[in-house]
């Protein structure tokens, strides 16, 4: 059987724009600069015949067609990526800037590493002692775990339920870019917590 399938290299540039809803976040994402992912989604939208986004000033907006074709195009990727991890654990990825609130961990790379149970820091996470949520808005960072619950707005924010090994505190709130709220390396991190 032979697949219809439109520019896969433009899919993977639409889903990370659409997760981001920026070209300048889904280039580093993906390495590449962001008039690469432009002209990756222009090619799509032409393949396909419909436009995917409406380019506002500094901005983008999915359309209607973007909307439906978004989620669709993410599960694919989602079930690509869990095939791959089935065959070939050892695929790159970049790992998860994470900055910690110091009032959370006076060590937490030290605290993460303990939690794990491997002596050194976890090989998916970059971890950075800091409460400095600038430093998340200025890409800097990918995520930061802080006490206190917000508000984040244009964030993912989500309560964690931290483990023994952070007491006394018993949550904190995990602020992410949404476009990486369910990517593997969250995913791994609020388990580790969790564990702790």
């Amino acid at each position: 059987m032979s697949y219809r399938l439109p520019p896969l290299n433009g899919l993977r540039a639409f889903e990370a724009a659409g997760r981001h809803l920026s070209f300048k976040r889904a280039a580093e994402e993906l390495s590449v600069t962001p008039g690469a992912v432009s002209q990756q989604v222009k090619r799509l939208e032409q393949a396909l015949g419909v436009p995917l986004f409406r380019r506002l000033h500094r901005h983008l907006v999915l359309t209607g067609h973007g909307e439906t074709l978004l989620p669709e195009v993410s599960k694919a990727f989602e079930h690509l990526s869990k095939a791959g991890d089935l065959v070939a654990r050892s695929l790159k990825a970049r790992p998860l800037r994470l900055g910690v609130s110091p009032g959370l961990a006076a060590d937490p790379e030290r605290k993460l590493a303990g939690i794990a149970g491997t002596g050194r820091a976890a090989d998916f996470l970059r971890i950075t002692r800091t409460d400095d949520l600038a430093e998340l808005l200025d890409g800097s960072l990918d995520a930061l775990l802080r006490p206190g619950a917000g508000p984040y707005p244009g964030m993912h924010a989500e309560p964690i339920a931290l483990g023994a090994a952070f007491a006394p505190h018993h949550e904190a709130t995990l602020v992410v870019w949404p476009g990486l709220a369910r990517c593997r390396e969250v995913v791994k991190l609020k388990a580790l917590l969790a564990a702790g």
